[in-house]
Protein backbone atom coordinates (compact mmCIF):
# COMPACT_ATOMS: atom_id res chain seq x y z
CA UNK A 1 0.00 0.00 0.00
CA UNK A 2 1.34 3.45 -0.90
CA UNK A 3 2.17 6.12 1.67
CA UNK A 4 -0.69 8.27 0.40
CA UNK A 5 -3.18 5.43 0.74
CA UNK A 6 -2.02 4.58 4.28
CA UNK A 7 -2.19 8.21 5.33
CA UNK A 8 -5.65 8.57 3.81
CA UNK A 9 -6.91 5.56 5.77
CA UNK A 10 -5.67 7.09 9.04
CA UNK A 11 -7.09 10.52 8.29
CA UNK A 12 -10.41 9.02 7.21
CA UNK A 13 -10.68 7.08 10.48
CA UNK A 14 -9.98 10.30 12.37
CA UNK A 15 -12.62 12.25 10.43
CA UNK A 16 -15.17 9.45 10.83
CA UNK A 17 -14.46 9.31 14.55
CA UNK A 18 -14.92 13.00 15.26
CA UNK A 19 -17.46 13.94 12.56
CA UNK A 20 -19.88 11.00 12.37
CA UNK A 21 -22.86 13.25 11.59
CA UNK A 22 -21.21 14.82 8.56
CA UNK A 23 -22.47 13.32 5.32
CA UNK A 24 -20.29 10.43 4.14
CA UNK A 25 -19.45 12.18 0.85
CA UNK A 26 -18.22 15.24 2.75
CA UNK A 27 -16.19 13.10 5.19
CA UNK A 28 -14.42 11.43 2.29
CA UNK A 29 -13.74 14.74 0.56
CA UNK A 30 -12.40 16.30 3.77
CA UNK A 31 -10.16 13.27 4.27
CA UNK A 32 -8.72 13.67 0.78
CA UNK A 33 -8.17 17.37 1.40
CA UNK A 34 -6.32 16.74 4.68
CA UNK A 35 -4.26 13.91 3.16
CA UNK A 36 -3.21 16.05 0.21
CA UNK A 37 -2.30 18.92 2.51
CA UNK A 38 -0.21 16.66 4.75
CA UNK A 39 1.55 15.04 1.82
CA UNK A 40 1.99 17.98 -0.53
CA UNK A 41 2.04 20.98 1.86
CA UNK A 42 0.35 23.16 -0.78
CA UNK A 43 -3.12 24.69 -0.93
CA UNK A 44 -3.78 24.86 -4.67
CA UNK A 45 -6.50 22.30 -5.26
CA UNK A 46 -4.68 20.64 -8.17
CA UNK A 47 -1.55 20.20 -6.05
CA UNK A 48 -3.60 18.75 -3.19
CA UNK A 49 -5.18 16.27 -5.60
CA UNK A 50 -1.78 15.32 -7.04
CA UNK A 51 -0.53 14.37 -3.57
CA UNK A 52 -3.17 11.69 -2.91
CA UNK A 53 -4.01 8.27 -4.32
CA UNK A 54 -7.37 8.56 -6.09
CA UNK A 55 -9.01 5.82 -8.21
CA UNK A 56 -10.46 8.22 -10.78
CA UNK A 57 -9.27 11.21 -12.79
CA UNK A 58 -7.46 13.76 -10.65
CA UNK A 59 -9.43 16.64 -12.18
CA UNK A 60 -12.62 14.98 -10.95
CA UNK A 61 -11.11 15.13 -7.44
CA UNK A 62 -10.38 18.84 -7.95
CA UNK A 63 -14.02 19.32 -8.89
CA UNK A 64 -15.01 17.41 -5.78
CA UNK A 65 -12.88 19.78 -3.68
CA UNK A 66 -14.55 22.79 -5.32
CA UNK A 67 -18.02 21.45 -4.54
CA UNK A 68 -16.99 20.95 -0.90
CA UNK A 69 -15.66 24.50 -0.59
CA UNK A 70 -18.83 25.94 -2.15
CA UNK A 71 -21.20 23.89 0.01
CA UNK A 72 -23.10 26.04 2.52
CA UNK A 73 -23.92 22.90 4.52
CA UNK A 74 -20.27 22.73 5.64
CA UNK A 75 -20.66 24.90 8.73
CA UNK A 76 -17.30 25.67 10.32
CA UNK A 77 -18.58 26.32 13.85
CA UNK A 78 -20.33 22.96 14.17
CA UNK A 79 -17.81 20.80 12.30
CA UNK A 80 -14.84 22.19 14.23
CA UNK A 81 -16.56 21.83 17.61
CA UNK A 82 -15.43 18.21 18.35
CA UNK A 83 -11.80 19.20 17.79
CA UNK A 84 -12.26 22.33 19.86
CA UNK A 85 -13.58 20.19 22.72
CA UNK A 86 -10.47 18.03 22.39
CA UNK A 87 -8.28 21.11 22.87
CA UNK A 88 -10.27 22.53 25.77
CA UNK A 89 -10.37 19.16 27.55
CA UNK A 90 -6.57 19.04 27.46
CA UNK A 91 -6.46 22.57 28.91
CA UNK A 92 -9.25 22.11 31.46
CA UNK A 93 -6.91 22.63 34.42
CA UNK A 94 -4.98 25.49 32.86
CA UNK A 95 -5.46 29.23 32.82
CA UNK A 96 -6.40 29.84 29.19
CA UNK A 97 -4.06 32.21 27.37
CA UNK A 98 -5.87 33.48 24.27
CA UNK A 99 -4.31 35.43 21.43
CA UNK A 100 -6.29 37.45 18.93
CA UNK A 101 -4.62 38.45 15.68
CA UNK A 102 -5.18 38.91 11.97
CA UNK A 103 -3.13 37.66 9.03
CA UNK A 104 -3.50 38.27 5.28
CA UNK A 105 -4.28 35.30 3.06
CA UNK A 106 -4.36 34.81 -0.68
CA UNK A 107 -7.29 36.12 -2.68
CA UNK A 108 -7.20 39.53 -0.96
CA UNK A 109 -8.66 38.20 2.28
CA UNK A 110 -7.80 38.52 5.95
CA UNK A 111 -8.20 35.91 8.66
CA UNK A 112 -9.10 37.12 12.14
CA UNK A 113 -8.40 34.31 14.59
CA UNK A 114 -8.48 33.59 18.31
CA UNK A 115 -6.07 30.87 19.40
CA UNK A 116 -5.13 29.34 22.73
CA UNK A 117 -1.61 28.71 24.01
CA UNK A 118 -0.55 25.05 24.20
CA UNK A 119 3.11 24.62 25.16
CA UNK A 120 5.02 26.71 22.61
CA UNK A 121 2.26 26.65 20.01
CA UNK A 122 -1.08 28.34 19.40
CA UNK A 123 -4.08 26.13 18.68
CA UNK A 124 -7.05 27.72 16.87
CA UNK A 125 -10.34 28.20 18.70
CA UNK A 126 -12.35 30.23 16.17
CA UNK A 127 -11.82 32.38 13.13
CA UNK A 128 -13.55 34.58 10.59
CA UNK A 129 -12.37 35.54 7.12
CA UNK A 130 -13.20 38.93 5.63
CA UNK A 131 -12.30 40.73 2.44
CA UNK A 132 -9.36 43.09 2.62
CA UNK A 133 -5.71 42.86 1.69
CA UNK A 134 -4.48 44.79 4.72
CA UNK A 135 -5.62 47.18 7.40
CA UNK A 136 -7.54 46.76 10.63
CA UNK A 137 -10.60 44.57 10.87
CA UNK A 138 -13.85 46.16 12.02
CA UNK A 139 -14.41 46.34 15.78
CA UNK A 140 -17.85 44.76 15.32
CA UNK A 141 -16.21 41.72 13.69
CA UNK A 142 -13.68 41.47 16.53
CA UNK A 143 -16.39 41.65 19.19
CA UNK A 144 -18.54 39.07 17.42
CA UNK A 145 -15.61 36.63 17.32
CA UNK A 146 -14.83 37.20 20.99
CA UNK A 147 -18.47 36.63 21.90
CA UNK A 148 -18.34 33.37 19.96
CA UNK A 149 -15.20 32.27 21.79
CA UNK A 150 -16.64 33.27 25.17
CA UNK A 151 -19.65 31.05 24.46
CA UNK A 152 -17.34 28.09 23.81
CA UNK A 153 -15.49 28.39 27.12
CA UNK A 154 -16.65 27.31 30.59
CA UNK A 155 -18.24 30.25 32.42
CA UNK A 156 -15.69 30.02 35.22
CA UNK A 157 -12.64 29.74 32.93
CA UNK A 158 -9.72 31.96 33.93
CA UNK A 159 -8.72 33.71 30.72
CA UNK A 160 -5.93 36.01 29.59
CA UNK A 161 -6.41 37.75 26.23
CA UNK A 162 -3.41 39.15 24.37
CA UNK A 163 -3.58 41.43 21.34
CA UNK A 164 -1.44 43.83 19.35
CA UNK A 165 -2.20 47.43 18.43
CA UNK A 166 -5.18 46.50 16.26
CA UNK A 167 -7.19 45.46 19.30
CA UNK A 168 -7.26 48.59 21.45
CA UNK A 169 -10.59 50.09 20.35
CA UNK A 170 -12.52 51.56 23.25
CA UNK A 171 -15.54 49.32 22.56
CA UNK A 172 -13.37 46.20 22.72
CA UNK A 173 -11.58 47.30 25.89
CA UNK A 174 -14.91 48.12 27.53
CA UNK A 175 -16.17 44.62 26.60
CA UNK A 176 -13.09 43.10 28.20
CA UNK A 177 -13.57 45.22 31.33
CA UNK A 178 -16.95 43.54 31.81
CA UNK A 179 -15.58 39.97 31.72
CA UNK A 180 -15.08 39.12 35.42
CA UNK A 181 -12.71 36.18 34.93
CA UNK A 182 -10.65 37.69 32.09
CA UNK A 183 -7.34 39.50 32.17
CA UNK A 184 -6.13 41.30 29.06
CA UNK A 185 -3.02 43.00 27.70
CA UNK A 186 -3.38 44.84 24.39
CA UNK A 187 -0.85 47.11 22.78
CA UNK A 188 -2.01 50.67 22.15
CA UNK A 189 -0.84 53.86 20.46
CA UNK A 190 1.03 56.68 22.23
CA UNK A 191 -1.08 59.33 20.47
CA UNK A 192 -4.28 58.40 22.31
CA UNK A 193 -5.56 60.70 25.05
CA UNK A 194 -5.76 59.19 28.53
CA UNK A 195 -6.77 60.65 31.86
CA UNK A 196 -4.30 60.34 34.70
CA UNK A 197 -5.11 62.12 37.95
CA UNK A 198 -7.84 64.15 36.28
CA UNK A 199 -5.64 65.40 33.43
CA UNK A 200 -6.26 64.38 29.80
CA UNK A 201 -3.02 64.14 27.84
CA UNK A 202 -1.55 62.05 25.02
CA UNK A 203 -0.07 58.84 26.28
CA UNK A 204 3.27 59.85 24.75
CA UNK A 205 3.59 62.60 27.35
CA UNK A 206 3.58 60.00 30.11
CA UNK A 207 6.50 58.06 28.63
CA UNK A 208 9.62 58.15 30.83
CA UNK A 209 13.14 58.72 29.57
CA UNK A 210 14.55 56.09 27.16
CA UNK A 211 15.31 52.66 28.64
CA UNK A 212 12.91 53.26 31.54
CA UNK A 213 9.47 51.71 32.12
CA UNK A 214 6.36 53.06 33.79
CA UNK A 215 3.13 51.58 35.09
CA UNK A 216 0.10 53.88 35.36
CA UNK A 217 -2.89 52.93 37.53
CA UNK A 218 -6.45 54.27 37.71
CA UNK A 219 -6.36 55.49 34.11
CA UNK A 220 -9.35 56.42 31.94
CA UNK A 221 -8.81 55.28 28.37
CA UNK A 222 -9.37 57.73 25.48
CA UNK A 223 -11.13 61.03 25.96
CA UNK A 224 -13.90 60.08 23.53
CA UNK A 225 -15.21 57.07 25.48
CA UNK A 226 -13.55 57.24 28.94
CA UNK A 227 -13.31 53.50 29.59
CA UNK A 228 -11.90 52.55 32.95
CA UNK A 229 -10.47 52.63 35.45
CA UNK A 230 -7.68 50.48 34.03
CA UNK A 231 -3.90 50.36 33.88
CA UNK A 232 -1.32 51.36 31.29
CA UNK A 233 2.08 49.72 30.91
CA UNK A 234 4.78 51.79 29.21
CA UNK A 235 7.74 49.50 28.44
CA UNK A 236 11.00 50.25 26.65
CA UNK A 237 11.57 48.10 23.56
CA UNK A 238 15.33 47.85 23.17
CA UNK A 239 15.12 46.37 19.68
CA UNK A 240 12.88 49.16 18.36
CA UNK A 241 14.52 51.84 20.56
CA UNK A 242 11.10 53.15 21.50
CA UNK A 243 8.46 52.85 24.20
CA UNK A 244 5.62 50.41 23.63
CA UNK A 245 2.35 51.04 25.48
CA UNK A 246 -0.22 48.51 26.62
CA UNK A 247 -3.71 48.85 28.04
CA UNK A 248 -4.39 46.18 30.66
CA UNK A 249 -6.27 45.20 33.79
CA UNK A 250 -3.28 43.29 35.17
CA UNK A 251 -2.37 44.52 38.63
CA UNK A 252 1.38 44.90 38.10
CA UNK A 253 3.93 45.63 35.42
CA UNK A 254 5.57 42.22 35.84
CA UNK A 255 2.26 40.43 35.38
CA UNK A 256 1.37 42.37 32.23
CA UNK A 257 4.82 41.94 30.67
CA UNK A 258 4.94 38.25 31.53
CA UNK A 259 1.63 37.56 29.81
CA UNK A 260 2.28 39.66 26.72
CA UNK A 261 5.52 37.85 25.93
CA UNK A 262 3.40 34.78 25.15
CA UNK A 263 1.49 36.56 22.37
CA UNK A 264 4.16 35.89 19.78
CA UNK A 265 3.29 32.19 19.65
CA UNK A 266 0.45 33.11 17.29
CA UNK A 267 3.01 34.54 14.87
CA UNK A 268 4.75 31.15 14.71
CA UNK A 269 1.36 29.51 14.19
CA UNK A 270 0.61 31.74 11.21
CA UNK A 271 4.03 30.84 9.82
CA UNK A 272 3.13 27.15 10.14
CA UNK A 273 -0.04 27.76 8.15
CA UNK A 274 1.85 29.72 5.52
CA UNK A 275 5.57 29.85 4.71
CA UNK A 276 6.75 27.03 7.02
CA UNK A 277 3.83 24.72 6.46
CA UNK A 278 0.92 24.68 4.05
CA UNK A 279 1.55 27.93 2.10
CA UNK A 280 -1.98 29.14 2.73
CA UNK A 281 -0.98 32.64 1.61
CA UNK A 282 -0.69 31.30 -1.95
CA UNK A 283 -4.31 30.26 -2.32
CA UNK A 284 -6.23 31.88 -5.13
CA UNK A 285 -9.60 31.52 -3.41
CA UNK A 286 -11.13 34.96 -3.03
CA UNK A 287 -14.53 34.27 -1.46
CA UNK A 288 -14.32 34.31 2.36
CA UNK A 289 -16.75 31.43 2.93
CA UNK A 290 -14.85 29.10 0.60
CA UNK A 291 -11.51 30.12 2.02
CA UNK A 292 -12.83 29.48 5.52
CA UNK A 293 -13.75 25.90 4.56
CA UNK A 294 -10.29 25.37 3.10
CA UNK A 295 -8.86 26.75 6.33
CA UNK A 296 -10.87 24.15 8.24
CA UNK A 297 -8.99 21.39 6.39
CA UNK A 298 -5.66 23.19 6.90
CA UNK A 299 -6.28 23.66 10.63
CA UNK A 300 -7.23 19.99 11.06
CA UNK A 301 -4.05 18.96 9.24
CA UNK A 302 -2.08 21.31 11.52
CA UNK A 303 -3.67 19.80 14.64
CA UNK A 304 -2.94 16.31 13.32
CA UNK A 305 0.77 17.16 13.13
CA UNK A 306 0.79 18.84 16.55
CA UNK A 307 -0.83 15.74 18.07
CA UNK A 308 1.79 13.55 16.36
CA UNK A 309 4.53 15.81 17.72
CA UNK A 310 3.21 15.28 21.24
CA UNK A 311 3.03 11.52 20.68
CA UNK A 312 6.64 11.47 19.44
CA UNK A 313 7.78 13.10 22.68
CA UNK A 314 5.66 10.93 24.96
CA UNK A 315 5.58 7.52 23.29
CA UNK A 316 7.56 7.62 20.05
CA UNK A 317 11.19 6.98 19.07
CA UNK A 318 12.23 10.55 19.87
CA UNK A 319 15.92 9.77 20.42
CA UNK A 320 16.14 8.06 17.03
CA UNK A 321 14.84 11.04 15.10
CA UNK A 322 16.02 14.23 16.83
CA UNK A 323 18.45 15.38 19.47
CA UNK A 324 17.27 14.31 22.89
CA UNK A 325 19.41 16.62 25.01
CA UNK A 326 17.44 19.72 24.01
CA UNK A 327 14.34 20.65 22.04
CA UNK A 328 15.08 22.41 18.78
CA UNK A 329 11.80 21.77 16.97
CA UNK A 330 8.24 22.90 17.55
CA UNK A 331 5.48 20.37 18.10
CA UNK A 332 4.37 21.04 14.52
CA UNK A 333 7.84 20.27 13.15
CA UNK A 334 8.19 17.18 15.36
CA UNK A 335 4.86 15.95 14.02
CA UNK A 336 6.13 16.33 10.46
CA UNK A 337 9.32 14.44 11.33
CA UNK A 338 7.35 11.65 13.01
CA UNK A 339 4.87 11.33 10.15
CA UNK A 340 7.67 11.04 7.58
CA UNK A 341 9.34 8.39 9.74
CA UNK A 342 6.14 6.35 10.04
CA UNK A 343 5.50 6.53 6.30
CA UNK A 344 9.09 5.76 5.31
CA UNK A 345 9.34 2.77 7.63
CA UNK A 346 5.90 1.38 6.82
CA UNK A 347 4.83 1.71 10.45
CA UNK A 348 1.33 2.13 11.83
CA UNK A 349 0.24 5.76 12.09
CA UNK A 350 -1.36 6.21 15.53
CA UNK A 351 -5.04 7.09 15.58
CA UNK A 352 -5.14 10.03 17.90
CA UNK A 353 -7.78 9.72 20.60
CA UNK A 354 -6.99 12.74 22.78
CA UNK A 355 -4.64 15.64 23.25
CA UNK A 356 -2.44 15.22 26.30
CA UNK A 357 -2.52 18.00 28.94
CA UNK A 358 0.49 20.30 28.46
CA UNK A 359 1.63 19.72 32.03
CA UNK A 360 2.00 15.98 31.35
CA UNK A 361 5.19 16.26 29.27
CA UNK A 362 8.22 18.52 28.83
CA UNK A 363 8.79 20.55 25.68
CA UNK A 364 10.12 24.08 25.33
CA UNK A 365 11.19 25.74 22.09
CA UNK A 366 12.52 29.27 22.46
Amino acid sequence: MSDAARLFQTVARLVNQFLPTLAEEHRVTLSYLMTGLLKGQQVHLKEIADAVKYPHKKMSLVDRFRRFLRNDQIVIKSHYLPFLELILTALSREQLVLMIDVTPLGGNCQCLMVSVLYKSRALPLAWVIVKGKKGHTAVAVQLALLEQVKGLLPETAQVVLLGDGEFDASELIEWLQHQPTWLYVCRTATKLLVQVEGDWRPLAEHCPVPEKDRFLSQVWFTKTDAVGPLNILIAWNAQKQAHWCFVTNCATQAEAQGWYQKRFTIETFFADLKSRGFHLHRTRLFKPDRLSRLLLAVVLAYLFLVFLGVELIVAGPLVQLVRADRFEHSLFRLGRIYLNHLLNEGLLIPLLQRLRPPSSFAHVVL
